[in-house]
């Protein structure tokens, strides 16, 4: 959250009634608009004044040669943060997610069908991620003798998810120094992570018999888990193609094709990762120059109380933040129990 401009009370009203109309109708709110509106006892010049105090603060800005006001990315940010009231989600719309989701044990089964679901609900972009190997808990690993200098290492992660790989070794290695390394292994990573394993590993290894040691090396620093993208589910995309988002159509022909490889909003997931609840990144906070006209809803999945990915939605500015910041919200809740197996209506 940003720190908050320091403004009369009046001005947030003004501001609120300037970014309502713009969320609703994309055009520019003046004075008078607001002078006629229920909400708001002051005068037309007295409205005026008020605009021009939360055009020098930087909210909002006249575009063009408009005698209206829209609000800029700052006052959007302002609105987000200071403004926007709770939009609860109707129980019937959770009971239909949890039912929807609920149905399956396949991870990537529930995870397309949330994207989906997310997309239709907001009638924008949706999109789960979940993570690369390295992010995933392993179960079990084991190493298979084929050859006196050659083992398969056997990679089984909590989705079940079966990774092979073969380890050519400089010299032979005994079986009893085998069964040792495998038991370290499972020590040091059945449960966790492949990163937090590694952390695990130093400590276990001082301990152990240097041979084995010089096997663990072998095993795992040898690139025994291949990097790989994240898993990307997506639905929507073509909501994306919005004049709002660019009039250039190959700026956003490559907007969407950048969901191919989500690694350039890797640092707008930390962020979120950091938050824990639902984040909203408006135009330059995604980070991203192709985002700079958009906004995202995100939110991290939990398994096991860690976090295994996110889910969110993608839209141009103009989103109504209220109803998607509250979708994301209850879907990744709802996301994150069916990743648990527990099957429950909230």
């Amino acid at each position: 959250m940003n720190q908050k401009k320091v403004i009369n009370t009046r001005c947030e009203l003004i501001l609120n009634l300037v970014i309502r109309n713009y969320l609703k109708c994309g055009s520019p709110t003046s004075s008078k608009a607001i002078s006629a509106s229920d909400e708001i006892s002051a005068s037309s010049a007295t409205i005026r004044n008020e605009m021009v105090a939360l055009e020098k603060e930087g909210l909002i800005f006249s575009p063009h040669t408009s005698a209206g006001r829209i609000p800029s990315k700052e006052g959007l940010r302002h609105y987000v943060d200071h403004l926007l009231e709770n939009n609860q989600c109707k129980p019937n719309t959770m009971q239909k997610l949890s039912a929807s989701l609920g149905y399956s044990s396949n991870p990537e089964v529930i995870c397309a069908k949330a994207s989906k679901l997310i997309a239709d609900m907001t009638r924008l972009t949706g999109l789960v991620v979940m993570p690369q190997s390295n992010d995933l808990v392993i179960r079990q690993l084991e190493l298979v003798r084929l050859a006196d200098r050659r083992l398969l290492c056997v990679l089984i992660d909590e989705h079940d998810h079966v990774q092979n790989r073969l380890v050519d070794l400089a010299q032979p290695v005994s079986e009893l120094i085998l069964q040792q390394t495998i038991q370290l292994l499972n020590i040091a990573l059945s449960g966790f992570t492949m990163s937090e394993g590694a952390e695990r590993l130093p400590y276990l290894i001082k301990q152990s018999d240097p041979e084995v040691f010089e096997l663990v090396k072998q095993t795992l620093f040898g690139d025994i888990v291949e990097a790989h993208e994240p898993l990307v589910y997506l639905s929507g995309q073509t909501r994306l193609l919005n004049n709002e988002i660019s009039t250039d159509t190959d700026t956003l022909r490559k907007l969407i094709k950048s969901f191919e490889n989500v690694s350039s909003l890797n640092q707008m997931f930390n962020k979120s990762r950091d938050h824990n609840g639902v984040s909203v990144f408006i135009g330059d906070e995604i980070g991203v120059e192709l985002f700079s006209n958009c906004s995202v809803v995100v939110k991290p999945l939990i398994k096991d109380n860690r976090v295994v990915g996110y889910i969110s939605v993608v839209g141009s500015i103009r989103m109504d933040y209220a109803s998607v910041i509250s979708a994301v919200d209850v879907t990744a809740n709802i996301l994150s129990s069916a990743l648990n197996r527990e099957f429950q209506s909230p």
